[in-house]
C-alpha cells in the first residue's frame, strides 16, 4: 500500500473548504508568531498558498491515506470521435523520475512543427509518502509528438508557485510558460533555444501580503492575418490588489519582454463576491475574447458567465458582459 499524505490543503475538498474553512472578509485564527489575526481566502485555488496556511496553522492538513495500488486497464481511447486499433492512446509518462508529481497540466502544439510539443505542469517533489515542497510550473518538450519527452522537473525560469499556461509562437523560435510568481503576482517565463534555459519575467504586480493574483490564462496571437500577430495575453482574479475580485488582464507586444499595466476587464458584471476561471482566445483579425465564471455569493456555485471582447489587439475591451446567467 502507497501512503499519500496530502501536505496542500487545496487537496481538501471544496465541501470542507467551504463549510469549515470559509474566510473571506473573516478572521481564522491565527498561530502566527506576530499573533496577528490573517484572512484565509478559500476562493485561492494554489497549492503553495494552502501550504503557507497550512504551514502557519491556519488550516488543517489531511490524513494520510491508505490507497489501493494502481490497475493498469490499457491504454484504448472508447470514444465515437476516435477510429483506429487498440493503440490508439499509447501512456507515455513525461519523465521517468519517481521522486516527483506533476499536475494541471497546460500542453501547446508549435504552430511551425506540429511534431513538437510543449508541455509544463505543477511540479512537487516526492518522497514516498508526501509532497513538502512546490518547485513551481515546470518544462516538458517532444519532438516526435508525444513519444519521447525531455525537460525539468524544476520550475521554468526559478522557482514559482506554479498554475502554468503554455504557449509557442507562430514561427515556433519562442516558447512561453506563464505562472503565479513566487512574490504573488504573474509570472512569464520565455526560451528562444528549444526549452535549454529559460527568462523570468513579472508579468503582473503583486497584491503584497499573502494575497496572489490567481486562476490565470495565458494566450498567444498566431493568426497570420492579424494586425497583431505575436502579441501575448494574461489575464487572471486579482486578490487584494486595487482590482480585487475581478479579471485583470495585461498585454505584451514585444515577445514577452515587457508588459503593460493591469486593466481590468470584469467589473461591469457587478459580481457580487467574484470573478474567476478566465479564459483567453483571439480570433482570425486580432480579435480578444476573454470568459469567466461570475459568483454572486461565497461559498456558492458559480452564477453566471461573464465575457468581455478588444477589436484592437488589447488596448481596450467592451464593457463586460452577463451572457449567460442561471
Amino acid at each position: 500500500m502507497r501512503k499519500i499524505y496530502f501536505v496542500f490543503a487545496i487537496l481538501l475538498s471544496f465541501s470542507l473548504l467551504m463549510g469549515n474553512m470559509y474566510a473571506q472578509k473573516q478572521n481564522y485564527p491565527s498561530k502566527a508568531k506576530d499573533n496577528q489575526s490573517e484572512l484565509v481566502d478559500t476562493r485561492v485555488d494554489n497549492m503553495r498558498y494552502w501550504k503557507k496556511q497550512a504551514d502557519k496553522g491556519l488550516v488543517p492538513i489531511n490524513p494520510a491515506v491508505d490507497l489501493p495500488p494502481a490497475k493498469y486497464t490499457g491504454s484504448e481511447i472508447i470514444a465515437e470521435s476516435v477510429k483506429g486499433g487498440k493503440d490508439d492512446s499509447p501512456d507515455v509518462p513525461v519523465t521517468d523520475l519517481t521522486n516527483n508529481t506533476q499536475s494541471e497540466n497546460s500542453i501547446f502544439v508549435d504552430p511551425s512543427n506540429t511534431d513538437f510539443l510543449l508541455n509544463s505542469n505543477n511540479s512537487t517533489n516526492w518522497n514516498g509518502s508526501s509532497a513538502s515542497s512546490v518547485y513551481g510550473a515546470s518544462y516538458f518538450m517532444s519532438e516526435d509528438a508525444g513519444l519521447n519527452w525531455d525537460g525539468s522537473i524544476t520550475a521554468a525560469g526559478g522557482p514559482n508557485m506554479g498554475d502554468p499556461a503554455t504557449a509557442i509562437n507562430l514561427n515556433g523560435v519562442r516558447m512561453y510558460i506563464n505562472f503565479i510568481h513566487s512574490n504573488g503576482g504573474q509570472g512569464n517565463a520565455y526560451s528562444t533555444d528549444g526549452g535549454a534555459s529559460w527568462t523570468s519575467v513579472v508579468c503582473g504586480n503583486p497584491p503584497g501580503g499573502w494575497d496572489i493574483l490567481d486562476k490565470n490564462h495565458m494566450w498567444i496571437d498566431n493568426s497570420p492575418t492579424s494586425d497583431h500577430e505575436g502579441n501575448l495575453y494574461v489575464a487572471w482574479t486579482g486578490f487584494g490588489n486595487a482590482n480585487a475580485n475581478d479579471i485583470e488582464l495585461v498585454r505584451s507586444t514585444d515577445e514577452g519582454l515587457t508588459w503593460s499595466s493591469h486593466m481590468n476587464i470584469s467589473s461591469e458584471v457587478n459580481a457580487g463576491s467574484h470573478s474567476q476561471g478566465v479564459n483567453l482566445q483571439t480570433g482570425p483579425n486580432g480579435e480578444v475574447y476573454a470568459l469567466w465564471t461570475i459568483y454572486d455569493g461565497w461559498p456558492q456555485d458559480e452564477k453566471a458567465l461573464g465575457f468581455a471582447k478588444s477589436t484592437d489587439g488589447g488596448v481596450t475591451f467592451t464593457p463586460a458582459v452577463r451572457i449567460i446567467d442561471n
